[in-house]
């Protein structure tokens, strides 16, 4: 079902159903960028890495719109925020994979208690043109200015990804050090 957006979002109408989502993917035209806010613009932020020699998130480049040519990595960002954490008070997720562009090689992963808390969590899925963004990898693209949508998305628990890894605090903080060449972190 389609809602209105308030008046200082302009035309655009929230739009529902992974599957228009999918299609978009498919077009190849898009990027896709997820959050737990609805946003009239994205302006550029500081993203954060995970680095296994100094063991602590790092500046990841110059401040950015990151984006992903695939609509699920959008979903799981959209839906699995930095705002949920695990009984520590910390957050862990991450995705990896895909750099060659094949969409099935996604590896999501969080925790049992970070993904209990996304049960009737919604977000939004903001789609930009891709030629407003720069390769940064086959799963990031990015942008160093101001970014206006020209489609928005509601999402829900049920639009991610069916193949989320869950691991425990330890296995995730194990494969993070072990296994991971980047992570990205909370800005």
């Amino acid at each position: 079902m389609n809602q209105e957006i308030p008046q200082n979002l302009g035309e655009l109408k929230i739009e529902e159903g992974k599957e228009k989502l999918m299609e978009l993917e498919k077009e190849g035209i898009y990027v896709f960028h997820g959050s737990p806010h609805l946003l009239q613009e994205l302006e550029p932020r500081q993203a954060r890495t995970f680095d296994k020699e100094e063991d602590e998130m790092v500046d990841d480049g110059e401040p950015g719109v990151a984006a992903s040519p695939f609509a699920e990595i959008a979903i799981f960002r959209a839906i699995i925020t930095r705002e949920l954490k695990d009984k520590d008070k910390k957050h862990y997720s991450g995705f990896g994979g895909g750099g060659s562009g094949e969409h099935d090689k996604v590896i999501y992963r969080t925790t049992p208690e970070i993904f209990k808390k996304t049960k009737e969590a919604s977000g939004y899925v903001y789609i930009f043109k891709k030629e407003d963004f720069v390769e940064r990898s086959g799963i990031e693209w990015k942008s160093s200015k101001k970014v206006k949508p020209v489609k928005i998305f509601k999402v829900y628990f049920e639009d991610l990804p069916k193949d989320i890894l869950l691991l425990d605090v330890d296995d995730f903080k194990s494969w993070l050090k072990n296994n991971a060449r980047r992570l990205r972190g909370p800005g």
